[in-house]
């Protein structure tokens, strides 16, 4: 009898073991894969006989599309720009003075060769060959320490080719190295319109994809004045505003810093523009900040959701992909999957999964796939999208939109009555 006991208790230990491998199997295919609901990877995991390999292989890969958003902004001439301050001396344009002759200019005292040297400098590098032969040149040194001239008009020349110039990655850690961020930053808190422009899209150009220019502006404290500039009354200013903390919003810690800025309302107020160049950027800015898991709370409470639902009506294909990829961040929040359901996000979801815009319908995809997870959206899921829709996205898109239409038809099984029509 003794023995029966002790083979049945070790049956009972292998099956408590094989159990904890089972719920260990299951949860890494959660965090992996929080498109998908758990009775969804649990049903997959049993059909491939716990097999943990081939069931990831199945939903590779999973969650398309969700990486950061980040965006150069566009050359811009000083001419124009300068000749609109009042000056009291006549500058004509310089345009066949070497480059090595315009550093000379710049680090000279006078302020009129000062002028001289960064607006021709900012002009020439309106071109990509032409930038690459100003930093060769040793420039940006000058450069920079021009942005602290006595004169606003050398400063906004000196700016604009920074700006410019900053369009290069050898510009932007030649800039980062001799010192820019911190007297950019300062010259966004200026009285002068234009300068705060041109400060705003030196932050952005200076931000794109470069970690330690994104991580040096917000240290040099520059946040909260690009934030002021998003509410001015400049719509350029305020595009080059977002623009900037949206590349900034690139890096994780920054996504959190925004917000913790207060930067929900302003962007909430972007979103709103009726200026699409300003409502692309507020709709990257908030597909990249609603990444970070961390504002979470925030993003609930902001109730942002039904701001960006308003913004799907726009026919900008561009603006159409980027508030469906900040919705479709957003409904991987549980609390938010309910609410954007009751805001009413399914019907213009609908209309963007058939759109013909492959882009724009991924993620649409996106989206419906996080919301499909939730119990109770599944029949208005299947009742107002219809499942016919996903077959077809399955059927004659890309992997990832194969992948998340196979979700979102996974996800929806449950449903009475909707395996039966897949066909």
């Amino acid at each position: 009898m003794g023995v029966i006991f002790s083979l049945a208790r070790r049956k009972d230990k292998k099956a408590e073991a094989a159990a904890k491998v089972e719920q260990q199997k299951i949860e890494q295919l959660c965090e992996m894969f929080p498109m998908l609901d758990k009775d969804t990877l649990t049903t997959v995991l049993d059909a491939n006989e716990g097999d943990l390999d081939k069931t990831m292989e199945m939903f590779m890969p999973i969650n398309p599309a969700t990486k950061e958003e980040h965006q150069k902004r566009p050359a811009s001439r000083a001419g124009a720009e300068a000749d609109d301050l009042q000056s009291p001396r006549s500058r004509p344009a310089v345009s066949t003075v070497h480059v090595e002759e315009l550093i000379t200019w710049a680090s000279s005292s006078d302020a009129d060769m000062q002028y001289q040297a960064a607006r021709s400098l900012a002009d020439l590098a309106m071109t990509q060959d032409q930038r690459v032969c100003i930093l060769q040149a040793g420039a940006v040194r000058h450069l920079v320490a021009l942005l602290s001239a006595p004169t606003v008009e050398v400063q906004l020349c000196a700016l604009i080719a920074v700006a410019n110039l900053a369009l290069e990655d050898q510009g932007q850690a030649q800039l980062h190295q001799e010192g820019a961020i911190a007297p950019v930053v300062l010259l966004t808190s200026s009285s002068d319109k234009s300068m705060q422009c041109h400060a705003a899209r030196a932050l952005a150009n200076l931000a794109f994809c470069y970690e330690a220019n994104e991580v040096g502006i917000v240290e040099a404290g520059g946040l909260v004045p690009l934030l002021r500039l998003v509410e001015t009354s400049d719509v350029a200013t305020q595009q080059e505003a977002v623009a900037a903390l949206a590349n900034l919003a690139r890096n994780p810690s920054n996504q959190r810093k925004i917000v913790k800025c207060g930067a929900l309302i302003p962007l909430s107020a972007a979103l709103r523009s009726r200026d699409p160049e300003l409502l692309r950027q507020g709709a990257r800015c908030l597909a990249n900040i609603s990444l970070n898991k961390e504002n979470k709370h925030q993003l609930i409470d902001s109730k942002i959701g039904t701001v960006l639902i308003t913004a799907l009506a726009n026919e900008n294909t561009d603006i159409q992909r980027l508030v469906a990829m900040a919705l479709a961040n957003l409904a991987a929040y549980e609390p938010l999957q309910l609410q954007l359901v009751s805001d009413g996000v399914l019907e213009p979801l609908n209309r963007l999964l058939t759109s013909g815009n492959e882009d724009v319908e991924l993620q649409a995809a996106r989206c419906l796939a996080s919301l499909s997870q939730h119990e109770e959206n599944k029949p208005k899921i299947a009742r107002h999208v219809g499942i016919s829709n996903f077959i077809q996205l399955a059927r004659n898109r890309s992997a990832d939109h194969q992948i998340c239409a196979a979700t979102c038809l996974a996800n929806l099984s449950t449903v009475r009555g909707i395996s039966a029509s897949w066909g």
